[in-house]
């Protein structure tokens, strides 16, 4: 129960010292931007968070998945060879160069 009080008085504080932040020039983006990460902290620290119950319940009903029967393994056909465009520094040389560089054979 100590430990409660430590972190109810804890928030209490953190409350108060809010609107005295804000005053401070500079301060004021800062702790805004972050109000939303200081509320959901308050609330964890006090012990509850707002759908607590309905996730619990959902952990619960959620029924454990059969396990997977393997496939029959598939015929892998082999892939028809495509035509190699230039890339990269190929790129480069084939739009530059007077006369192009020789053809690379395809799959052989």
């Amino acid at each position: 129960m100590r430990a409660r009080r430590l972190h109810i008085l804890m928030l209490a504080v953190a409350t108060a010292a809010f609107p005295a932040v804000l005053v401070l020039p500079g301060m004021e983006t800062g702790v805004l931007f972050l109000s939303p990460a200081i509320v959901l902290l308050a609330s964890l620290l006090t012990g509850r968070y707002v759908g607590e119950d309905r996730l619990a319940r959902l952990a619960a009903a959620r029924r454990p998945s059969r396990p997977r029967r393997p496939r029959a393994a598939r015929l892998v056909l082999p892939r028809r060879p495509q035509g190699l465009m230039p890339r990269g520094g190929r790129l480069v040389a084939t739009s530059l160069a007077v006369r192009p560089p020789p053809a690379v054979p395809a799959a052989r």
